[in-house]
C-alpha cells in the first residue's frame, strides 16, 4: 500500500468541491422533506390518512417503495429515500471510475505508478475517499433527522440504509473499473447493474411481490424500513456484497496490466469499407449505447404500462394529493390513471435527458484520445464530423421516447395518445442537450462536469428539490423545461408555443456551440 496516503490526499484535493456539494445536497434532500411534511401534516390523523391513500396506490408504491410507517418521518423516508439511494449510487460510480479507470485512460496512473507507489494504491485511495464520503452522508442524515426531533433508532437505520447502498455500488464500480477497457465502458457496466437493480425493486413494489427486493441492491435498503421496523438485519447482504466486490476488485487489479481491462475492446474488421463517412463512423460508435437505451425503455414501458390498469382513485382532499394533482393534471375530470400516465411520460423525458449528454461525452472522448485529430487531417470538415455525432445526440432521444411511449401505451391501452405524450418531451430534452453542445464548443475541458451538472439540476430541481427548498412550482418552470409542457395526457389541450420556444432555444444553443467549436483548437 506504499503511496496510498499521498494518493488519498490527491483524490481529496480533486474532490474538495464536488464531494461536499453532493453530501450536503443528499442530506438536504432527506432532512428537507421531513421538515416539509412536518409543516404539511400537523396532526397524526392527517399523516395516517395520507399514508393510507399512498399505500393504496400501486403506481406510487412502485416509484417510492413501501410506506415504512404512518408517521411524518416514515412518510418523508417513503417520499425521497429511493431517490437518495439511486442518486448516491450513481455519484459513487462516477467518483470511483473517475479516480481509477479514467486515471489509466489519461496516462496519469502509469506516470504515478512509475514512482514508489504500490499497484493497489490508486484503487485504495479511490475506495477510501468514496467510502468516507458515503459514511459522512449517512451520518449527516442521521444527525439532521435527530435534530428535527425524530426517533434516534429510526434515524440511525435511515443513515445506515443510505451508507449500505453507497458502499455496495462503490464495490460494483471498483469491479467494473477492472473489467472495462475504458472509463466510459466501466461507467456503463456499473450503470447497467444499477438500472437492473432499480427495475427489480420497482417491479417488486409495484406488483406486491416484495420478496423480489432481496434480489435488488437498493431493495435491501428499502427492507430496513426506517421509523418502522428498523430492520438492520436486512443490510447483511449489503455488507457481504460490498466485501465480496472489493476483494474481487483487488484480485482483478493484480491480474491485469495498467491501462488494460480484462474485457478487451473488439477490433473492427480488417479492410472494412463501411466507414466511408463521419455519419457511418458515428453509427458504429453510438449504436451500442442507443440499442441499450431503446431496449431499456421498451422493457420499462411495458412494465409501467401494465401498472396503469391497477391505479385506484384516492381521496382528493389531502394537501399532498392536491399538490400531486396540481402538478400532473390540468382538468378536474382527469383520473388518477391520467395523472399516472403523464407522470410516467415526464419521468421518461427526465431520464432520457442523460442520453444526448452521454453522446456528447463520447464525442469529447474521440477528441481527447486523438482520434478526431487524425480524422480531421483528411478532407473531412469539422462540422461534418460533429454533425455525425449530433445526429445521434438529437435524434436518439426521439427514437428512445417513441419506443418507450409505444410500449407504455400498448400495455396501458392507449398507444397513440401515450406515444404523442412521450414525443412531446423531445423539445424539453433538446434544451439540456443544447447546453451540453454549448459547453463542448466553448469550454471543452469542463464539458463533462457541465453535462452531469445539467442532468442532475434538471432532475433534482424539476421534481424533487424545488418544493423542498420552498420554491413554488412556477419558479422551477423558469429553469427546467419539462414543467412548461402541456399536460396532454391529463386534460390540457396541446399548445405549440412552449414547444416552439424550447426548440428555438435548443437550436440557438447548438448553433453557438458549433460556431465556437469551428474556431477553437482541437483537444
Amino acid at each position: 500500500m506504499t503511496g496510498t496516503w499521498t494518493l488519498v490526499k490527491l483524490v481529496l484535493r480533486r474532490e474538495r468541491l464536488i464531494a461536499p456539494l453532493w453530501m450536503v445536497l443528499l442530506t438536504a434532500l432527506a432532512v428537507g422533506q421531513a421538515k416539509r411534511y412536518a409543516a404539511n401534516f400537523p396532526t397524526a390523523q392527517s399523516v395516517a390518512e395520507f399514508a393510507r391513500d399512498m399505500m393504496a396506490n400501486k403506481a406510487l408504491t412502485a416509484f417510492a417503495g413501501e410506506v415504512p410507517s404512518a408517521t411524518v418521518a416514515g412518510m418523508a423516508v417513503w417520499k425521497n429515500a429511493d431517490a437518495i439511494y439511486t442518486i448516491l449510487a450513481l455519484i459513487v460510480v462516477l467518483t470511483v471510475v473517475r479516480h481509477t479507470r479514467r486515471e489509466e485512460d489519461s496516462g496519469r496512473a502509469e506516470l504515478v505508478g512509475a514512482g514508489v507507489v504500490s499497484r493497489y494504491a490508486q484503487l485504495t485511495a479511490a475506495l477510501v475517499v468514496t467510502a468516507a464520503a458515503v459514511v459522512t452522508t449517512g451520518l449527516l442524515t442521521t444527525l439532521g433527522m435527530v435534530s428535527l426531533g425524530y426517533d434516534a433508532a429510526g434515524s440511525t437505520a435511515f443513515g445506515a440504509a443510505i451508507v449500505a447502498v453507497g458502499l455496495v455500488f462503490t464495490g460494483v464500480a471498483a469491479v467494473s473499473a477492472q473489467l472495462a477497457e475504458s472509463g466510459r465502458t466501466a461507467t456503463g457496466l456499473a450503470a447497467v447493474v444499477l438500472g437492473f437493480s432499480y427495475l427489480v425493486r420497482f417491479i417488486a413494489d409495484g406488483s406486491g411481490l416484495t420478496g423480489l427486493k432481496w434480489l435488488s441492491f437498493q431493495g435491501w435498503s428499502h427492507l430496513v424500513k426506517p421509523y418502522g421496523s428498523d430492520n438492520l438485519a436486512a443490510l447483511v447482504p449489503s455488507v457481504a456484497v460490498t466485501a465480496l466486490t472489493i476483494v474481487v476488485a483487488y484480485e482483478l487489479n493484480a491480474r491485469r496490466d495498467v491501462g488494460r481491462g480484462l474485457i478487451g475492446q473488439r477490433p473492427g474488421p480488417a479492410g472494412s469499407t463501411r466507414l466511408r463517412s463521419p455519419l457511418a463512423l458515428a453509427w458504429r460508435l453510438h449504436r451500442g449505447l442507443l440499442a441499450g437505451w431503446v431496449a431499456g425503455f421498451a422493457v420499462a414501458g411495458l412494465v409501467l404500462g401494465a401498472l396503469a390498469r391497477s391505479i385506484p382513485e384516492v381521496s382528493r382532499t389531502g394537501a399532498s394529493v392536491q399538490e400531486f394533482l396540481r402538478r400532473y393534471t390540468a382538468s378536474p375530470d382527469a383520473t388518477m390513471t391520467d395523472a399516472y400516465l403523464w407522470l410516467i411520460t415526464l419521468s421518461l423525458g427526465y431520464v432520457v435527458t442523460l442520453y444526448p449528454l452521454l453522446a456528447l461525452l463520447r464525442m469529447r472522448a474521440e477528441e481527447t484520445s486523438g482520434h478526431s485529430e487524425l480524422l480531421l487531417s483528411t478532407p473531412v470538415h469539422r462540422l461534418r464530423w460533429a454533425a455525425g455525432h449530433l445526429v445521434f445526440a438529437l435524434a436518439g432521444p426521439v427514437v428512445i421516447l417513441a419506443v418507450g411511449g409505444l410500449a407504455l401505451g400498448f400495455t396501458a391501452g392507449a398507444p397513440l395518445d401515450v406515444l404523442g405524450g412521450a414525443l412531446l418531451q423531445v423539445p424539453a430534452v433538446w434544451v439540456p442537450a443544447g447546453v451540453g453542445i454549448l459547453a463542448y464548443g466553448v469550454v471543452p475541458k469542463a464539458a463533462a462536469t457541465i453535462a452531469w451538472a445539467t442532468f442532475l439540476f434538471v432532475n433534482l430541481f424539476g421534481e424533487i428539490l424545488g418544493p423542498i427548498l420552498g420554491l413554488d412550482y412556477w419558479v422551477a418552470k423558469y429553469f427546467v423545461p419539462f414543467p412548461n409542457l402541456p399536460m396532454v395526457l391529463s386534460g390540457e389541450p396541446f399548445t405549440p408555443l412552449p414547444v416552439a420556444v424550447m426548440a428555438a432555444l435548443a437550436a440557438a444553443l447548438t448553433t453557438v456551440g458549433l460556431t465556437t467549436f469551428r474556431r477553437r483548437a482541437i483537444g
